[in-house]
């Protein structure tokens, strides 16, 4: 374990090579405050329990009770899959113990977390509102100097190392400010995680997955920037999805890859880019097959905690076959009115949507494919109240995220008088300077 770091001690400042990360270190210390010395002291009347499983280690009370709540709360929700090798535990936990950079960011989450398990006046939530806003200075405050390190150095034996623990700290920050702050505070961090992987991309030989870290948190980004793909209209991304998958570690991942090129097909469709080399349907839908039979091929490998978890997972692929299959037809089909298909998707989507909402077990997982029985549900208002029934559930389960706004987003889409067959791609993207963009996670 490396030596604990405080913020009394001050890095100097050095020249930073890339300007894009330039532009990510002042943008992110005008969002959040200076990187120097934070000026949120710590309130000293705060007694979390001190784990059994952190005595020993130079943590505080404050510190372990924190990590505590990150192993048993938050990594449950971050997870594609909370079984016993959740990779937020296995791969994150070991990085906070390794790079204060990474433990600041973790802890910063964990009391914002516990923050919002409280009423906002409460004292509880007040204290740890601020033990979150003190834990995010000293982790941007670390992270910055991180950043310039690798980029004075890139060839230093710790370099790869500090860029594992910077997208570590990226990502973890960004679900923080998910928690509630403005999209302009959390598209930063995940601006900070691109500008890394790029980075790793162009300086990795052929090592770049050779730890385990690595796939992950690159497929934690690649998720990421896939879900927030299917809202901005960007123009065509330069994201690459050509990373390994790796049992628990990328779950889902053959489904998210299916999305991303359906995304990919839509925006070359509508800025009539579409070339005789593009890729029909049916090629598309052999994908999705054969991304179901992965998925429940890997469910034999997944350590679940119970049956009825393994039962819900099961469950949970099928949503996730039916929602693909869907937003496929929607992209790539010819036809504008719903064939028989679709139809039949959405009654399976339906038949699970609720139930597999009040599970723990994958609640969290629920918000794409409960987006895509949401879009389908104009005109039907059993369909809506299920829908909104659902993602209600989700939220008290799991957490807001950006969730409100997508329900919003879809209650708005339900109410409008739009033309016959104009799909929810359609509406927002005419719509998209409304409401900026959506994270359908």
């Amino acid at each position: 374990m490396t030596a604990d770091r405080t913020p009394a001690e001050v890095p100097a400042k050095g020249s930073v090579a890339s300007p894009a990360i330039e532009r990510y270190l002042i943008v992110a210390s005008v969002l959040h405050g200076t990187f120097g010395v934070p000026d949120i002291v710590v309130p000293i009347d705060v007694d979390l329990p001190l784990s059994a499983r952190w005595r020993g280690l130079p943590f505080d009370s404050i510190t372990a009770g924190l990590l505590d709540h990150f192993d048993r709360g938050v990594a449950t929700k971050l997870a594609w899959v909370d079984d016993l090798h959740n990779p937020w535990r296995s791969v994150v936990l070991p990085l906070a113990h390794d790079s204060s950079t990474v433990r600041y960011s973790v802890l910063a989450l964990a009391s914002k977390d516990l923050a919002s398990k409280y009423p906002r006046d409460h004292h509880w939530a007040q204290t740890l509102q601020a033990i979150s806003r003190y834990h995010q200075n000293v982790a941007l405050f670390w992270l910055s100097k991180d950043m310039r390190d690798i980029l004075q150095d890139p060839t230093a034996v710790r370099s790869r190392d500090q860029a594992r623990h910077i997208l570590a700290s990226a990502l973890i920050l960004y679900n923080r400010e998910l928690l509630t702050a403005p999209a302009a505070q959390w598209r930063i961090h995940i601006q900070c995680a691109r500008e890394i992987v790029q980075w790793n991309l162009q300086s990795a030989s052929s090592a770049l997955y050779a730890n385990i870290a690595d796939v992950f948190l690159f497929y934690e980004y690649y998720y990421t920037s896939v879900y927030l793909g299917l809202t901005t209209f960007d123009p065509i991304d330069q994201l690459q999805g050509d990373f390994p998958a790796h049992d628990n570690v990328t779950v889902f991942c053959d489904f998210i890859r299916i999305m991303h090129s359906v995304t990919r097909a839509e925006r070359e469709k509508y800025t009539m880019q579409c070339s005789s080399q593009s890729i029909p349907i049916e090629f598309t839908l052999l994908d999705i097959e054969f991304a179901k039979a992965q998925m429940i091929q890997m469910s034999d490998t997944i350590k679940f905690r119970s049956v009825q978890a393994r039962h819900d997972f099961e469950c949970l692929v099928h949503m996730f076959y039916h929602a693909t299959l869907i937003y496929t037809h929607r992209v790539l089909s010819d036809s504008t009115s719903p064939d028989d298909g679709i139809q039949h998707s959405l009654g399976m989507l339906l038949k699970h949507v609720l139930p597999l909402s009040c599970s723990a077990a994958v609640a969290q997982d629920l918000v794409w494919p409960l987006f895509i029985t949401g879009t389908e549900s104009r005109g039907n208002q059993q369909m809506q109240r299920t829908v909104e029934e659902a993602m209600k559930n989700v939220i008290r389960l799991t957490g807001n995220l950006d969730r409100y706004r997508v329900l919003s987003f879809l209650k708005t889409f339900w109410s409008l008088d739009l033309e016959p067959g104009t799909t929810w791609i359609q509406y927002a993207r005419d719509k998209s300077f409304n409401f900026s963009f959506l994270v359908i996670l």
